[in-house]
């Protein structure tokens, strides 16, 4: 169903929705959604763009700095996830254990190459959190902000893996608190897949995409054909993206312009070099020992620990002090480690997660009880290879960068383990995952977006599911919907979709039940993963830990 909202400043808001049979829904999310598509005050107002604000310019406005966090950074509630790969995050909380069990936990998932810190995302969460009335949660893509990739995989629109851990990691630290998600951008296209991927199952009580890039390859085309996206977006954020490839990639490339003397002192420097695939080969996790084949052959490669031996597997996760929840068996002796005297990665002096989990979660499946079968990390072919190794010469070489199209086709479609840019650009696209989702999902997205224009938005897919609202705005370009002054005086110094989200949850408060959480499965090496999909594993970990095992040693050459 099309209608359409219309303010007085004539800027009318078009929602896409197709509510129940007309004989009515028994589940109340289906019936929320299509009351508040038709009764929303903030979607009934309309949006005005100010004067002389059209999509290219309000694009660039949301691009800029601004200081501005809805919570600050601490080190005792930052943490750190490593995946099954290899890969890791780094996750920052607003409020930890201090806050009622109960209260709604809101995770956010910036766009492509920022980080945690991302002030569009920032200014959403702000009012969500305040005053601790929510539970703020942030974390980095991979290779972004301060997660420093150790595994040869870039994020990309496709990576519902990790957010998935971060869901699941949320839902066994803080059981009895709703989950709500929220996506921006390239975060919103990852958030859409896993809502449809979890499907009836999915944890989230509710989600907000804001900007999300559906298609790839019509915004591919949109960037490489419309003039000013053509020549302004497409270089610049591929000259952004290119230096964030470099920071993960040429760490150890700054050293050769050093003198020989301070390469001296320096020579027990250790470079992180995330797309060395030979390196990563040997310092990446085994958490389905049974699952992986082929493994390569070498004298630094040593056999996976079994039985006795777990005990004594480096990890900072084997720790006396972290939850039975975690282990085997409640009857499982704390196993000991190198890392034993050291302080919980969690909250110092307590045990991980530090609430109980409910009677239905508290016990973690061995893989045997899985139904599910293990995942093995794919093996980097020779075509894989060289074509990853062709598309760093030319980000690390080239004097003037690439565009963000020709990245994504090659270097990003490469970490991804795809020859074909356009069988990437499909495959990651979140257009068909749009009818699977089962959860309420607000999508908001504006017609003169240069990069997701509004002609190619998926509206046929939206209206397949009865949880989904798609509100297309004329006017508000990429992460803009910045406001006037009038409508500040009344609203606060916010953005328009910011006040649509707000009123969002707010409508979803009054669903008091809680998704059911997935049971947990025990995997090799301190990894667990929600049941049905190994592909989540991860464990808990530290920022030294990552940094001592995913890093290699540079030493001066000899003349």
């Amino acid at each position: 169903m099309l209608f359409f909202f219309s303010a007085s400043s004539s800027q009318d808001i078009e929602i896409v929705h197709r509510p129940p049979p007309s004989g009515g829904s028994d589940d109340p999310q289906q019936r929320l959604v299509t009351q508040f598509a038709s009764s929303s005050t903030t979607l009934s107002a309309g949006y005005a763009a100010p004067l002389g604000q059209n999509g290219v310019v309000q694009t660039i406005a949301s691009s800029l700095k601004r200081e501005r966090r809805a919570f600050p950074a601490e080190p005792d509630k930052t943490f750190y996830l490593e995946f099954a790969d290899g890969g890791n995050t780094q996750i920052q909380v607003s409020v930890g254990d201090d806050a009622p069990e109960d209260t709604p936990t809101f995770i956010g998932v910036h766009g492509m190459a920022g980080d945690s810190e991302a002030p569009y995302l920032h200014e959403i969460l702000s009012s969500l959190v305040k005053e601790n009335r929510g539970r703020g949660v942030v974390f980095n893509l991979r290779g972004c902000g301060e997660s420093t990739a150790t595994s040869p995989t870039f994020h990309h629109g496709a990576s519902t893996s990790d957010l998935g851990a971060v869901i699941t990691w949320v839902t066994m630290k803080w059981p009895k608190s709703k989950i709500y998600l929220i996506g921006t951008s390239l975060g919103a296209v990852i958030a859409a897949k896993l809502l449809g991927l979890w499907g009836e199952a999915c944890p989230v009580s509710a989600a907000a995409l804001i900007s999300p890039v559906y298609d790839f390859p019509a915004s591919c085309k949109a960037m490489e054909t419309n003039f000013v996206s053509r020549t302004v977006f497409n270089p610049v954020v591929g000259a952004f993206y290119s230096k964030l490839v470099k920071r993960n990639k040429v760490g150890g490339l700054l050293l050769s312009l050093i003198t020989p003397r301070v390469l001296m002192s320096l020579a027990s420097l250790c470079v992180q070099d995330a797309f060395d695939i030979e390196h990563w080969t040997h310092t990446r996790p085994n958490p389905f020992p049974a699952a992986t084949t082929s493994l390569p052959t070498s004298p630094l490669s040593f056999p996976t620990p079994t039985g006795s031996d777990f005990a004594r597997e480096l990890s900072p996760f084997t720790q006396g002090s972290r939850n039975h929840s975690f282990s085997s068996s409640r009857s499982s002796t704390p196993a000991t480690s190198v890392f034993s005297p050291l302080p919980s990665p969690t909250t110092p002096g307590s045990s991980w997660p530090s609430t109980p989990l409910r009677e239905s979660s508290a016990d973690c499946l061995s893989p045997a009880q899985s139904a599910s079968s293990a995942p093995i990390v794919p093996e980097h072919t020779p075509e894989i290879k060289d074509a990853l190794a062709s598309s760093l010469k030319k980000i690390t070489s080239r004097i003037l960068p690439q565009s963000l199209t020709e990245l994504c086709k090659t270097f990003v479609a490469a970490t991804a383990h795809f020859l074909s840019g356009e069988e990437f650009m499909a495959a990651t696209s979140a257009v068909d995952d749009l009818q699977n989702i089962r959860v309420p999902c607000l999508a908001v997205n504006c017609a003169d977006d240069p990069l997701m224009p509004g002609k190619d938005l998926p509206r046929d897919q939206a209206q397949k599911s009865p949880f989904v609202l798609m509100a297309v705005l004329k006017k508000g370009g990429h992460l803009g919907t910045f406001t006037t002054k009038k409508w500040k005086k009344q609203n606060g110094d916010k953005r328009y979709h910011t006040a649509v989200v707000e009123e969002w949850f707010k409508a979803n408060e009054a669903l008091p039940q809680i998704r059911p959480r997935p049971p947990i499965v025990n995997a090799n090496q301190g990894f667990i993963y929600p049941q049905g999909h190994p592909e989540m594993a991860f464990r808990e970990s530290t920022k030294m830990f990552l940094k001592m095992k995913f890093t290699r040693p540079v030493y001066p050459k000899r003349k």
